[in-house]
């Protein structure tokens, strides 16, 4: 294969890995939304201790909030923050697919 060939290739490769990672927008009619909690914990950071040893600091725990609204015919999607917010049930809203 020629350098070119190989060239066009990986341009294809990476293009159609790419495509996973797009939005493909679908407007639905909101028909319930709920909002959802969950405790994530977080690596500590990395840092030496006074022995010279690596050592990693507490881990800690957040709270990460999802977002989620429902169509009429059941499906639900994950939407943002604001997304959220400004959902109403019986309107339409514009979410990725």
């Amino acid at each position: 294969m020629t350098r070119i060939g190989r060239i066009a290739a990986l341009t294809i490769y990476a293009l159609a890995g790419c495509a996973t990672f797009t939005c493909h927008p679908v407007t639905v009619d909101v028909a319930n939304k709920k909002e959802l909690a969950r405790m994530e914990t977080v690596p500590g950071a990395m840092r030496t201790s006074e022995t010279g040893r690596l050592e990693e600091d507490l881990r800690r725990s957040t709270t990460v909030r999802d977002y989620w609204v429902q169509q009429r015919e059941g499906k639900w999607y994950r939407v943002s923050a604001e997304q959220f917010r400004a959902a109403e049930i019986g309107r339409a809203l514009e979410v990725c697919e």
